[in-house]
């Protein structure tokens, strides 16, 4: 992924669909058109997955909930493909058992989570294999998830999901559709759009946002508005009077270690108010959410607030009470927006669908409103089938994702531990973000890199891997998304950012000024992150 190229090329050339939108649903439009042959450009604001892509639950699952709002064909089409990405990114989507427990009172009774069960397993095919549902009697859902309220339980269901690194999903695929022959650029912000005499829609003036003010031109017969929250505001520059698509709802998420809530498995949970939330383990830590709040702020910043992270934390207290969770047990929090399609009346926000439809303009800007992250390669196949009717019947892409070739084996850790210095620990969580292409990542070792420690060094070679070949042109883009430290480490990153800017800039350049300016922005941010806690 070449930036500087990329740009050079969206300037010469005219493209048959220009995508605006970096995150699961641009980058798997992307992939899915280049693949059917049509020429393909994206411009992405940001970074990839730097909105709703990289703020979810970090959940690749059918929606059970969906169910009992009888929206029986979202819920079908989330379980294959579901069952798909399983097969096509083992490295970046893994199967995770769930525990389901039901409570006197609850408004879905056990007999009712059976049917759903069964329904779920049943869209699942025969690829599901021993990972079938089963029921659990109290003294089972002790002896699973001992951590579990046992006050008025009457049982349990136990599932299978899959968990998954969203970021990493959305980058890897926005890589893949480079590959595909697609030409795509992050930091660069669509401003206007380029119309004929007619008023139709002939593509757009792009600012680049890492150089200046500067702007240039990119020409296309198509443009795709899937920007997710901000699709209203770039059909407004398409059309200042065009009307509202999006009812934006917040969900954040906090983290925890994982000795402060060893859950055993995934636990399907309910709020204070019902609701259905999620408490997920993630290798040494383990996360919880979300809330389901309407937004109508700036959607470049959504940030958890006090009141949402009391919620959550309310909900794992009445979940887990001999945990003892609190504030001080945080050690990150994330907040995105959901774009859903606004109903037009006043219904709670976690009945609005999550499907997905497109819209078009009478300038013939097609705008995509809605969608699961689950669902990204159903819904390029089905965006690609009605803008460019024509390619219609290609075949169903089942080539695996950069890095889900070939699963490596413990041997093959040690080996390249042995080979490298690096402590296997550390190779394996390169394994577990980059797949079979962890090799190439420790490509970027250099020597004298392990003197700063284990972590630093890996850290080190995963952010030269992500400036030479993932597009990653800030320290953010590597710290939040291609090396999730912000998140999944008890400094946020902290620790490593220096070492991770001074790795970056050997690739990209940059002066010290430059490398210190990326770690005042980046600290910032994490600093932003914890801003909850002045009014909690």
């Amino acid at each position: 992924m070449d930036r500087k190229a990329a740009l050079a090329e969206l300037q010469r050339s005219t493209f048959d669909l220009l995508i605006i939108g970096g995150g699961i649903t641009g980058s798997g439009v992307a992939r899915e058109a280049a693949r059917r042959g049509l020429r393909v450009a994206l411009v992405e604001a940001r970074d990839f997955a730097a909105g709703t892509s990289s703020r979810s639950t970090k959940l690749i699952h059918g929606g059970l909930r969906y169910l009992k709002e009888r929206d029986f064909r979202l819920v079908r089409e989330a379980v294959v493909e579901r069952m798909r990405l399983l097969r096509l990114a083992p490295h970046l989507v893994r199967p995770e058992w769930f525990v389901f427990p039901v409570y006197r009172g609850d408004p879905d009774p056990l007999w009712q989570l059976r049917i759903g069960l069964w329904l779920y397993d049943r869209y699942a095919g025969r690829d599901l294999g021993t990972l079938r549902h089963r029921t659990l009697r109290p003294d089972q859902v002790r002896e699973v998830e001992p951590l579990l309220r046992q006050e008025g339980l009457v049982g349990a269901g136990m599932y299978v999901d899959a968990v998954t690194d969203d970021a990493r999903l959305t980058a890897t695929v926005a890589r893949s559709a480079v590959a595909a022959g697609a030409v795509i650029a992050n930091h660069a912000e669509v401003v206007a759009f380029l119309k004929d005499g007619s008023g139709q829609v002939t593509g757009v003036r792009v600012r680049d946002a890492l150089d200046g003010e500067a702007t240039f031109e990119v020409r296309a017969r198509k443009v795709l508005n899937a920007t997710g929250p901000w699709a209203d505001h770039v059909r407004r520059l398409d059309d200042p009077g065009a009307r509202r698509l999006l009812r934006l709802t917040k969900g954040i998420h906090i983290a925890f270690p994982r000795e402060r809530l060893p859950i055993r498995q995934a636990v399907t949970m309910r709020g204070p108010d019902g609701r259905i939330m999620f408490a997920v383990p993630r290798d040494r830590f383990a996360y919880a959410g979300t809330t389901d709040t309407v937004y109508q702020d700036d959607p470049a910043r959504p940030r958890p607030e006090a009141a949402d992270v009391r919620y959550v934390l309310e909900a794992v207290r009445r979940n887990f009470p001999s945990a003892g969770v609190g504030p001080d047990d945080v050690i990150s929090a994330w907040a995105g927006l959901r774009p859903l399609i606004d109903p037009g009346d006043t219904r709670d926000p976690s009945a609005i669908s999550r499907d997905y439809e497109l819209y078009w303009s009478p300038s013939g800007l097609v705008t995509v409103a809605g969608g699961k992250l689950t669902a990204y390669k159903a819904m390029a196949r089905a965006i690609v089938d009605k803008v460019f009717p024509e390619t219609a019947g290609a075949p169903v892409d089942e080539e695996p994702l950069p890095g889900g070739q070939r699963p490596p084996t413990d041997a093959d850790l040690q080996a390249a531990a042995s080979r490298t210095g690096l402590p296997v620990d550390e190779v394996r969580w390169l394994a577990r973000h980059f797949g079979d292409e962890y090799e190439r990542v420790l490509g970027y070792l250099r020597p004298g890199d392990l003197e700063a420690g284990p972590r630093a060094a890996r850290v080190r070679a995963a952010a030269r891997y992500a400036a030479a070949e993932e597009m990653a042109c800030t320290l953010g883009d590597v710290l939040w998304r291609r090396v999730p430290e912000a998140l999944w480490s008890e400094d946020n990153g902290r620790g490593v950012a220096a070492e991770a800017a001074a790795a970056m800039g050997e690739v990209l350049g940059w002066d010290e000024a430059r490398r210190d300016a990326e770690v005042s922005a980046y600290l910032s941010q994490v600093q932003e992150m914890h801003a909850w806690r002045e009014d909690y």
